[in-house]
């Protein structure tokens, strides 16, 4: 599983790379890492003119868990010992996010997009 997310971070590096001037940057990867009793985002910043950014969500718990952000993007549940990708637009500003179970919330935080 962690083998096709590390394989999307070599493509996104090779794109970066590859892309010059008047193209669009590629997305920036956040991996998001939850467990039964806390969350991570390896980022809580991201600059540098990216809008889309791509969310590689692992659930290390024993329960299945959620990551919801800026509304409309929703992973839904996360059986435990599975990941989902999001892939999210958006443009500069602060987002809200939370990991959370069917019964409560893990943690909260707010991404900035600057």
């Amino acid at each position: 599983m962690r083998v096709h997310f590390a394989i999307g971070m070599v493509a996104a590096v090779f794109a970066v790379l590859l892309v010059g001037p008047g193209y669009a940057n590629p997305g920036f990867n956040v991996p998001v890492r939850i467990t039964d009793n806390t969350c991570t985002l390896d980022y809580s910043r991201v600059t540098g003119g990216y809008s889309t950014i791509v969310f590689g969500i692992f659930n290390n718990g024993t329960v299945a868990h959620g990551f919801d952000i800026g509304g409309p993007y929703l992973s839904g549940l996360i059986r435990p010992g599975q990941e989902k990708t999001i892939v999210a637009h958006f443009r500069p500003g602060g987002y809200k996010w939370a990991c959370v179970s069917r019964h409560n919330t893990v943690k909260r935080g707010v991404l900035t997009i600057a």
